[in-house]
């Protein structure tokens, strides 16, 4: 089960559950999914976290019981590498245009400078660095 938050033009935040993201964009597309205030169908996907479930039966790919910060920082990276798009030196113009709607919603990740970050965030739009750990630890 997945549970995604949502925001309608009358920015009410409110939080759906769905079964897996196949039925949570069905719903989305078929304008099932409607704000519990206003009933507006228009709603907007927020971004407010992610998790991260992994299962393995493969020794070598089972993570620790118990990971420390860094591993799990790793982990982290390892999963928007894995599953985001690398847009590199266009993050910042890429992230506006999916923000306005001009491009389509996925997730990406790429560069930016602190500046660059600091102006997104100014705007509404919501970014998150991904940390070196290898710098951290040495």
């Amino acid at each position: 089960m997945i549970s995604i938050d949502f925001e309608c033009g009358r920015c009410h935040r409110f939080e759906g559950y769905f079964k897996d993201y196949q039925a949570f964009k069905a719903q989305l597309e078929g304008k099932l999914i409607a704000c519990p205030l206003c009933e507006s169908t228009e709603v907007t996907r927020k971004y407010t976290g992610c998790s991260i479930q992994a299962k393995s039966s493969d020794p070598a790919k089972i993570e620790k019981q118990n990971p420390n910060l860094f591993d799990t920082i790793k982990a982290f990276n390892r999963f928007v590498r894995d599953h985001f798009e690398n847009v590199g030196r266009d993050f910042t113009d890429m992230a506006r245009a999916i923000h306005c709607g001009l491009d389509e919603e996925r997730n990406i990740y790429g560069e930016a400078s602190s500046e660059e970050v600091k102006d997104l965030l100014e705007d509404g739009i919501s970014v998150m660095p991904l940390i070196d750990v290898e710098d951290m630890m040495n």
